[in-house]
């Protein structure tokens, strides 16, 4: 508005003098010096008006009030000009005010309810003076419906304009939160390339040490082997982790890319086996671990809840410097408070709007890699939105963390005792195009006790079909051919004539292909992959193929 207050200001100034010169060359001396009179007070408030909405300090909305202040009086005051014209025997036209509500409505950039209102005070103050001055019945009825349609249209015309306004305004800010948005993005994903080339090379570099010092043949004693081996074992784990963490959150980040399935399950058997699994790491940190829980149902998703307090609890036990850690479980109202607490180093104010943060690892400034990637508790955010579980903080220095996470209460449910089916293990055929992975899998497979056929494409596939009779179905999603790993396993179903148990390995875990997988009753493993997850699946596989 100020950018323009000088031209709209100017532009009522001559307006206002240019009928002055015309009320001094067309009316009486003595009529035209009354009229200037009023027009000067007009001039008067709005000078007073520009000097005042000019000033930078000035606040928008009071500069807004003066403005239409300004336009209400310059209404007033030519409305008033009946007055004198009336005591000289002279008939004042309205064209004027006419001319003025075309500048109001369509010039001055009001709102419309400002507008309006101040437009219909100074047409409806014209017509009860004509009233009360006594004109005719026809004439007043006349200038009623002239100025009130003047209104209408200008109201009309207001309304449009203040709505493209609003219209673009919105727009403007659409497109910078957009900004803001990518400029966000782009810096997270910066952040994420930095974070990740530091700490997944960490892993590597030690793996690479170790091999080199296998490859070399320097070491000859079976226990030395045995311990490089373990190195090596535990460094793979910590890539994994890091792995699974980052796959986790990126599935997370995009709209879509992992389903939530609710049901009705008992809390409290998960909670045990939580601190169970804990337990060790607890141990040789000298940390005391505590469950105060009565049994009870919950309604939510049971697998991302377990992924939840296991974050929360990995975060007490690798950050927090804690000696005791308790969860704890509250029922009121029909609902379940779960609060997993420590007594550690705590946070601070500062600290608590920040530990939510990706990649943010507030007291590892060196970055060992054996706390992670800082995304253990980002994971925990996002995957409680995504559940709509109330999450909540408590922290102040030197006194620890309470993190309480609001469940529903859910239906207990019928006790089912699942009988586990003793199986041998069979025949499977493996697809895989890398060789190093293709190599590895299949000795993993032998040690398991698996009869493995090995095939790095479609042709190779179809040929092992017809050299064997595989039970099980193993793939990767994508191979160098001109089909995907799935299409294969379809085409393979094809060929054998029965609908094999097939698992299908990738790191592209997004909606569309855990659809397309659900369709084709093909089991889903996501890259990197956990032995344990691997055997499980293949053992599930093997059950359906041989009941």
């Amino acid at each position: 508005m100020r950018r323009r207050l000088p031209l709209i200001i100017s532009a009522g100034v001559l307006m206002q003098c240019a009928y002055a010169l015309l009320d001094l060359w067309l009316m009486p001396a003595a009529l035209a010096g009354e009229m200037l009179a009023l027009r000067g007070v007009a001039l008067l408030v709005t000078l007073l008006c520009y000097l005042y909405c000019r000033r930078p300090e000035a606040p928008a909305s009071r500069a807004l009030a003066c403005y239409g202040l300004a336009y209400a009086v310059n209404g007033l005051c030519v409305s008033l000009l009946i007055l004198p014209g009336a005591q000289h025997g002279v008939d004042m036209p309205y064209e004027g005010l006419f001319l003025l509500l075309l500048f109001g409505y369509g010039v001055l950039g009001l709102s419309l309810r400002v507008a309006s209102a101040a437009s219909w005070l100074f047409s409806t103050v014209l017509v009860v003076l004509g009233y009360c001055l006594g004109k005719p019945f026809g004439e007043l009825l006349n200038q009623l419906l002239f100025l009130g349609c003047a209104n209408l249209i200008g109201g009309v015309g207001s309304y449009i304009q203040e709505h493209g306004q609003r219209g673009a305004w919105l727009n403007a800010r659409l497109l910078e939160q957009a900004r803001q948005r990518a400029e966000a993005q782009t810096l997270s994903r910066g952040r994420l390339l930095a974070a990740v080339s530091h700490d997944l090379r960490q892993p590597l570099h030690a793996m690479a040490l170790y091999a080199e010092q296998l490859g070399e043949g320097r070491v000859a004693e079976a226990s030395r082997v045995q311990d490089i081996g373990q190195r090596l074992a535990q460094s793979v784990g910590q890539l994994g982790g890091m792995l699974q963490a980052l796959l986790d959150y990126s599935r997370l980040s995009v709209p879509g890319g992992l389903s939530v399935r609710r049901s009705h399950f008992e809390l409290l058997p998960l909670l045990q086996r939580l601190l169970d699994e804990a337990g060790g790491q607890a141990r040789s940190q000298n940390c005391q671990l505590e469950l105060q829980a009565s049994p009870c149902w919950v309604y939510s998703d049971a697998l991302l809840v377990e992924r939840i307090v296991r974050n929360l609890l990995s975060n007490a036990l690798q950050h927090a410097g804690a000696q005791h850690i308790r969860l704890h479980c509250r029922q009121q109202g029909g609902q379940c408070w779960l609060s997993i607490s420590d007594d550690g180093r705590g946070l601070s104010e500062d600290e608590q709007q920040r530990v939510f943060e990706e990649f943010q690892q507030l007291h590892n400034p060196g970055r060992q890699r054996e706390q992670g990637l800082g995304l253990g508790l980002a994971i925990v955010r996002q995957l409680s939105l995504l559940l709509e579980l109330p999450l909540s903080l408590q922290a102040s220095p030197g006194q620890g963390c309470t993190f309480t996470l609001q469940l529903s209460l859910g239906e207990a449910q019928s006790p089912m005792v699942a009988e586990v089916p003793v199986v041998e293990m069979g025949r499977v055929l493996l697809i895989e195009d890398d060789a190093a992975s293709r190599q590895a899998l299949g000795e993993l497979l032998q040690g398991w006790g698996w009869q493995v056929s090995v095939a790095d494409g479609p042709q190779q596939a179809q040929e092992q079909m017809g050299l064997m009779c595989p039970e099980v179905l193993l793939s990767d999603y994508r191979l160098a051919a001109e089909i995907d790993g799935l299409r294969l396993l379809e085409q393979l179903r094809e060929q054998a004539g029965s609908m094999l148990p097939a698992i299908l390995l990738t790191a592209d875990l997004g909606p569309e292909l855990a659809e397309r997988c659900a369709r084709q009753h093909v089991r889903l493993l996501g890259k990197p992959l956990l032995p344990l997850r691997l055997r499980q699946a293949l053992t599930a596989s093997r059950a359906v193929a041989r009941p």
